[in-house]
């Protein structure tokens, strides 16, 4: 039985909307991008194969309550935005990733989309803050946080290890 996604908002650029088990394919499109896993943790696969798609996709559906967010452009799931709520004494806090596929880039969908999941997942947990840490290099994820409100809080020197290099990570935050 296919299961109808769970409209969060519609815009006239994009949708943004709960993951189905139908966007495996797009979703392994989009995603299966070097550039975009240069700026990801290593838990992302790459290369990015339809199987990564379906395991993801049935992660994402056996969480409760909606954590994570499909950006969809002209009916293709084309990018993501995901909480990671934490633990113990951090529990009321969450970090926030996002991609978007290439041909999207420089769009503005990304920080829209990011304002409206935030909006959400604000008003539907009990998180009181958000955060996120970009790669270095990442300037263009740097500007998306920092249009959506975001504030950078601080710099972890050589706290990434990627392709080989040790890396600065950029701390940005949003408080409720």
């Amino acid at each position: 039985m296919v299961q109808e996604p769970r409209i969060i908002v519609e815009k006239e650029n994009y949708t943004l909307r709960t993951w189905q088990t139908e966007d495996a394919a797009s979703l392994t499109q989009y995603i299966n991008n070097k550039k975009i896993w240069d700026n990801c943790r290593d838990g992302l696969h790459y290369p990015y194969a339809q199987e990564d798609a379906q395991t993801f996709l049935a992660i994402v559906q056996a969480k409760e309550g909606i954590h994570d967010f499909c950006i969809e452009v002209n009916g293709e799931a084309v990018g993501s935005i995901g909480f990671m709520p934490c633990t113990d004494v951090e529990r009321f806090n969450a970090e926030v990733g996002y991609w978007i596929g290439e041909p999207f880039w420089n769009r503005g969908i990304v920080t829209d989309a990011l304002k409206e999941a935030i909006s959400y997942y604000f008003e539907h947990t009990d998180k009181v803050r958000i955060f996120a840490l970009v790669f270095e290099h990442n300037t263009a994820s740097m500007r998306v946080l920092e249009k959506a409100g975001f504030v950078k809080s601080g710099v972890m020197r050589k706290a990434i290890f990627k392709n080989e290099n040790f890396i600065d990570a950029h701390y940005y935050e949003l408080i409720k």
